[in-house]
């Protein structure tokens, strides 16, 4: 389809219609100025050529208008694909990876430029690894023996407002969010003890098997909180004797509580440590020079020079 749009129908014609005006242009020239040819040959030459040429110059004619609108038609399908909202498309797959869908039965195989849309369940394989890009223009990549979820992946590209939550279950993350003006929606990556909310940085983190979770922010800032628990209202116990019934009231619903509710902000060149137990680490300073002694580091920087060229 794009490569259509590039070279779309309607140049081809038209192309085709210089071409043809051409060669009758030279044609009168050619019977004109050529002292060669007798008057019975410029005749029959004349008439037999311009037959063909007008014939040829009168199809390519038809064509061109039956076929102009095809090409604007394409292109706005291709644009369409690019801002549609809802969808993570597949850029760089390295290895394997695994897609669960909610209502499939079977686990797919992803594929490079595939679509992921909300509710869909990522794994990646051994030594495999994955980047996504959203549709604010983000950009986020898994490493190996990854576990996520897309529990929401929505822009809209007029308000600029975005819903994009990504909830990790086990593995490496990286993030490179999109800087959009204002401050409206929201970009968070969420474990099952800390939330970390963005806007317009870069950073990773890590989930370990036993919960703990590890977050280093190399530009920009993020806020790092405690993950809400939602605790369920106990049925009333069964009553053993008559007694009088109370007339109607409000039952109190789920609410959220926490072991200990606490909200971080983790500056550029800091990380946050959150324990399995929810509990955070106050933020401190990492050494870089150690850091870019890890491959998975070194890998994503790499891919994030090449996105700001």
């Amino acid at each position: 389809m794009r490569d259509l749009c590039k070279t779309p129908p309607f140049a081809q014609f038209r192309r085709q219609v210089q071409i043809i005006s051409l060669e009758i242009l030279n044609v009168f020239l050619h019977l004109k100025f050529s002292p060669s040819l007798n008057l019975n040959k410029i005749e029959h030459f004349s008439k037999v050529s311009m037959k063909l040429l007008l014939n040829r110059a009168i199809f390519f004619i038809v064509l061109l208008l039956v076929l102009s609108p095809y090409p604007v038609q394409a292109e706005h399908e291709v644009l369409s694909v690019e801002i549609e909202r809802g969808k993570a498309e597949v850029t760089l797959l390295e290895g394997k990876a695994f897609l669960e869908k909610k209502d499939a039965a079977k686990v797919q195989d992803i594929y490079k430029g595939d679509y992921l849309v909300s509710g869909d369940r990522i794994t990646t394989d051994k030594e495999s690894r994955i980047e996504l890009k959203l549709p604010d223009e983000s950009f986020i990549r898994f490493d190996e023996e990854t576990t996520f979820e897309l529990a929401s992946v929505d822009f809209d590209e007029k308000t600029k407002n975005r819903d994009i939550n990504v909830n990790m279950a086990l593995g490496k993350t990286w993030a490179n969010v999109s800087k959009i003006l204002g401050k409206k929606g929201r970009f968070a990556v969420a474990t099952r003890t800390a939330v970390a909310g963005v806007r317009g940085t870069v950073y990773r983190m890590n989930v370990d098997k036993d919960n703990s979770v590890v977050v280093k922010v190399y530009w920009g800032e993020i806020d790092v909180s405690a993950q809400p628990k939602v605790s369920h209202v106990e049925p009333p116990k069964k009553v053993m004797e008559p007694s009088t019934v109370a007339g109607p009231h409000p039952v109190p619903g789920p609410r959220p509580v926490s072991m200990e509710d606490w909200t971080y902000i983790v500056k550029a060149m800091q990380q946050i440590v959150v324990r399995p137990d929810g509990k955070a680490l106050k933020p401190k300073g990492f050494d870089l020079a150690k850091d870019d002694l890890i491959e998975w580091v070194r890998w994503n920087k790499r891919l994030d020079a090449g996105i700001r060229k």
